[in-house]
């Protein structure tokens, strides 16, 4: 014999077994108090807080800290006592064999070397089926980059620092820093490669690493006094975007090309 059950009210129910055992079982309460939670904000939660929403939020605060950033420079508002705190710091930290590290350290992120890096992307995406994918994303995101910063100093034309003595030669403009910009795209990519797959442990520990020397290169330009503490803030903020657009695009075709493999094995 078949028995239908009988639809009990979610809601009703929990509110019943909450004042029935308010005083005897917590941890009822506290799975109903969760149950409704998920009721309600569930949904909400599904479609707010996924990789894409969570990139995008990021990118544009990004966007506005920028904006931000080259008002106050263009104003020459309350940025410039940053600025130049950050610079005498610096030079206060000197010494030959910090100066050395700093050096090293600012050669692993010169927009010229990865320049040539996105011109090797090229020609591995040219040349190579089995890494054309990762090829091609290096070399948009380095070209691509490139010419985003090369834009963006030409559009400001901020004058190098000349608070402390430079100990590196530049000849472009200052605002925002290419070593920053170039180091969070490259490092970036790369951190997000070595992350795929991984324990959610490893991630972190590879998101920090990584996050640590993109903030020590931005902190070499600053000590080499050849940026203002803004210009590598700035740089990130305009990185930033950049990065998770091309990332996101990388994301996209994945997933297109392993639904179209999919689909070429169940024929």
């Amino acid at each position: 014999m078949n028995r239908t059950r009988k639809k009990v009210p979610f809601f009703g129910t929990c509110y019943r077994v909450w004042k029935r055992n308010a005083s005897t079982l917590p941890r009822v309460r506290y799975h109903c108090a969760m149950g409704v939670w998920r009721r309600l904000l569930g949904p909400l939660v599904e479609v707010v807080i996924t990789p894409v929403a969570i990139g995008a939020a990021v990118s544009a605060g990004a966007v506005v800290f920028f904006l931000n950033l080259a008002d106050d420079i263009r104003e020459q508002d309350g940025v410039w006592k940053f600025d130049h705190d950050g610079l005498n710091l610096g030079n206060a930290l000197r010494t030959p064999e910090r100066t050395a590290i700093a050096r090293t350290v600012s050669d692993l992120a010169r927009p010229d070397v990865m320049s040539a890096v996105a011109a090797v992307s090229v020609i591995i995406a040219w040349r190579s089926v089995r890494f054309r994918r990762e090829a091609i994303l290096m070399a948009i995101t380095l070209g691509g980059g490139g010419l985003i910063i090369g834009t963006t100093k030409y559009r400001y034309g901020r004058q190098r620092p000349s608070l402390v003595e430079a100990l590196a030669v530049e000849e472009t403009f200052s605002f925002p820093s290419g070593h920053s910009f170039v180091s969070m795209c490259f490092y970036g990519t790369l951190a997000y490669w070595w992350m795929k797959n991984r324990h959610w442990l490893a991630k972190i520990g590879i998101g920090s690493v990584t996050t640590l020397f993109i903030a020590i290169v931005g902190a070499s330009r600053v000590y080499l006094g050849v940026h203002y503490p803004s210009d590598v803030l700035a740089g990130y903020a305009a990185a930033l975007p950049w990065l998770v657009a091309c990332l996101s695009a990388y994301e996209r075709s994945e997933r297109e090309i392993d639904v179209d493999d999919l689909l070429l094995l169940t024929e």
